[in-house]
């Protein structure tokens, strides 16, 4: 028999602190999973359905999808979030409905939404299915890479009646785009190896949001031949690899501890080029690898590590070194 319960309620007792860093590595295998299982990428209605009158109350069940809403100037509409959610500062006052793979139905049916959002879980389709025949609207989301995004945004803006400001975010992030590839055409592109996880090692593949990324950002995949979106190596691969760049998100947002700890993993490896002349660097995958409406934020970051020689638009980099080297 399934279970609907889940947290719900005080948002204090359902803060993910450290956990934060481990739910975003299910994320990324879960999208993973759902992305081979599923050939669609627009946006879509579960089992059809669609909300019968203006939307007026809505639950967000992805961190991303709630950025969107609250860029969108919507964010009034959002009563409740997941035990994940922890932007803008306005969402640690919502009520908590559980996690990406275990939404509590009960605790949504509670906050009487007209809406649901989310991205295509294969583990959470029983529950969502559920709500559905509870006669509330799902919206299934797929933000794989920036088109996604870009689509997730569109359909948003129709669906909460924000067409303008999601016309007008959309058109603001391709041109800041545009923006950085023009300030770094003709570079070399060093060779890059971005990680999600150390135990095991987790990487960014081809077909990955990260990989694409990476390429934005003036990059080199050294997986791009990778069979697979998130690969898992070996550390002897790692060094065969020999990346130029290592971008570490596996303990990024873990302050001082996680610096630490990233420091005492790479320092033992001077073999690999990027830790011989410390270019292994710390990029909070949280803030920065979360496809909304920040990732053009992320882009200039990692372009502004893979190419500090280059003047580039926006905000100084968030990302460090891991004092990787020896």
């Amino acid at each position: 028999m399934l279970s609907m319960k889940a947290p719900c309620g005080n948002p204090a007792q359902t803060r993910p602190g450290a956990g934060a860093r481990r739910s975003l590595l299910l994320l990324v295998v879960l999208t993973g999973l759902a992305a081979g299982a599923r050939a669609a990428t627009a946006p879509y209605w579960l089992l059809g359905r669609r909300p019968v009158h203006a939307v007026r109350r809505v639950v967000s069940l992805a961190p991303n999808l709630t950025e969107m809403m609250f860029a969108l100037g919507a964010g009034s509409l959002v009563v409740g979030v997941t035990r994940y959610d922890d932007y803008p500062p306005a969402v640690k006052k919502l009520p908590r409905v559980g996690g990406f793979i275990d939404p509590s139905v009960e605790g949504i049916l509670a906050l009487q939404p007209d809406l649901v959002i989310c991205t295509p879980n294969p583990g959470g389709r029983q529950r969502l299915e559920v709500l559905v025949r509870m006669r509330v609207a799902v919206l299934v989301l797929p933000c794989y890479d920036l088109a996604g995004i870009l689509a997730a945004l569109e359909r948003l803006g129709q669906v909460v009646g924000r067409r303008g400001r999601a016309a007008r975010l959309r058109a603001t992030m391709k041109a800041r785009i545009t923006e950085i590839g023009t300030s770094l055409a003709g570079r070399a592109r060093p060779r890059v190896l971005l990680l999600y996880g150390h135990r095991p090692l987790v990487a960014a593949g081809p077909g990955s949001f990260a990989h694409e990324m990476v390429e934005l950002a003036g990059g080199r995949n050294v997986l791009e031949d990778s069979p697979t979106r998130y690969p898992v190596l070996p550390l002897e691969q790692v060094i065969r690899l020999a990346p130029d760049i290592i971008i570490d998100a596996a303990m990024a947002g873990g302050g001082e501890a996680g610096r630490r700890e990233e420091t005492s993993f790479w320092k033992r490896f001077s073999v690999i080029p990027a830790v011989r002349r410390g270019r292994v660097y710390r990029f909070d995958s949280a803030l920065w690898f979360r496809p909304g409406p920040r990732v053009v934020e992320g882009i200039e970051r990692l372009a502004r590590l893979l190419h500090p020689e280059v003047a580039l638009p926006g905000a100084a980099g968030d990302a460090g070194p891991a004092g990787a080297s020896p």
